[in-house]
């Protein structure tokens, strides 16, 4: 299997989990209510399975974005612009400007 799917995988999975202990937590301190809304839903394992379907592929995008987004380097001090060097590099070349003034109506 190649890495990138590998890695996929793993932190899909990794996501899941997270959102598998936070919505775990959330009914057992019973934040607003939860566990009496989802017991009165009809079938409380459907709708808390639900909730963890939607918490998870949350959590799941997140955890790839940042596994992708940890790898690089941001680092802004090399050369910009296609790696071209100018000898003037950093000073100002001071430039004439004609000012005109337009007529208003």
């Amino acid at each position: 299997m190649p890495q990138a799917i590998r890695k996929y995988i793993k932190h899909t999975i990794t996501g899941f989990v997270i959102a598998a202990a936070l919505v775990a937590m959330l009914f057992w301190l019973d934040t607003g209510q939860l566990q009496k809304i989802v017991a009165l839903a009809g079938s409380a394992w459907a709708a808390a399975a639900l909730i963890w379907l939607c918490v998870g592929a949350l959590f799941a995008a997140v955890q790839i974005m940042l596994a992708t987004r940890g790898g690089h380097d941001d680092d802004d001090s090399g050369p910009r612009g296609g790696g071209r060097h100018h000898p003037d590099h950093g000073n100002m070349i001071p430039v004439r400007v004609e000012a005109r003034i337009r007529d208003r109506r």
